[in-house]
C-alpha cells in the first residue's frame, strides 16, 4: 500500500472522528436531562453549621426507647417438623409403557 493511499483513508476518518466527538459535545450541551425540579433539589447544601446545636446536641442524655421488647421467657418457638411416609407398592407387576404411564 502506498503512502499516499493510506492518507486518503487516514483524513477522512481523522474528519469524520472530529465531526462526530463535537457534535456529541454539542448535543450534550444543548439538551439537558434533569429537570426544573431536580435542579432545585440537587443544590449544595450550606457547609456552616451550627456549632451551638451540635455541642448541645453531643452533650445531651442518652434516652431510652419507650417501647422495648423484652424476651419473655428465652424459649424459642420451633415448628413443628412434617414427616412423609413414603407409599409401598408391589412394583413387580407393573408394567411402563412407552407414553410413561404405568399398567398394574
Amino acid at each position: 500500500m502506498k503512502k499516499q493511499d493510506l492518507l486518503v483513508i487516514l483524513i477522512p476518518t481523522l474528519i469524520c472522528v472530529i465531526a462526530w466527538i463535537g457534535f456529541n459535545i454539542y448535543d450534550n450541551s444543548v439538551t439537558s436531562t434533569i429537570s426544573p425540579q431536580e435542579v432545585s433539589q440537587i443544590a449544595p447544601i450550606n457547609p456552616d453549621f451550627d456549632r451551638n446545636t451540635i455541642s448541645a446536641l453531643k452533650q445531651r442524655e442518652r434516652i431510652e426507647p419507650f417501647f422495648q421488647a423484652t424476651p419473655s421467657s428465652g424459649i424459642i418457638p420451633t415448628p413443628t417438623p412434617i414427616v412423609h411416609v413414603p407409599v409401598i407398592t408391589n412394583l413387580k407387576n407393573l408394567q411402563a409403557t412407552t407414553e410413561g404411564k404405568i399398567n398394574k
